[in-house]
């Protein structure tokens, strides 16, 4: 959001220089997993690479699709994490739904993929709980 805080207040580049930061991060990071790791470090590393993969093919669209606000349903529609100070609590956001974060460990999975989908069943399921219609993964 800093990144549309900033087009806001006329960088036009800012998303772009976002971008490639993002870039340079991931170069890093694909040396780190290149580097000897113990098996468990590799496979955080691993998952953070792909997660960081998503965030910057993300960052990449937005470029693309001229994408310039916080309040563009692109953005909106992304599952966003927040530290809440008055809740002192993280908080996860998309779309109208706002949820604590439940802190559940859900395991290093070795085949985690982020795809269109993934997003669209996030987003069906942080709505679906918004209105507290409950939903299964």
């Amino acid at each position: 959001e800093d990144a549309f805080r900033n087009v806001a207040q006329g960088d036009k580049h800012a998303l772009k220089m976002l971008e490639t930061k993002l870039g340079g991060e991931l170069a890093d990071m694909v040396a780190t997993v290149r580097s000897p790791l113990d098996k468990i470090v590799r496979k955080k590393v691993n998952t953070l690479l792909i997660i960081d993969v998503h965030a910057r093919d993300i960052v990449s669209s937005f470029v693309r699709e001229s994408v310039l606000s916080a309040k563009q349903f692109e953005w909106e529609s992304q599952l966003r994490f927040y530290w809440d100070r008055v809740e002192d609590d993280c908080v996860i956001k998309q779309c109208t739904g706002t949820f604590r974060y439940g802190y559940e460990y859900m395991g290093l999975s070795g085949r985690l993929i982020i795809t269109p989908l993934t997003d669209r069943c996030y987003m069906t399921l942080t709505q679906a709980l918004t209105f507290k219609l409950g939903g299964s993964p």
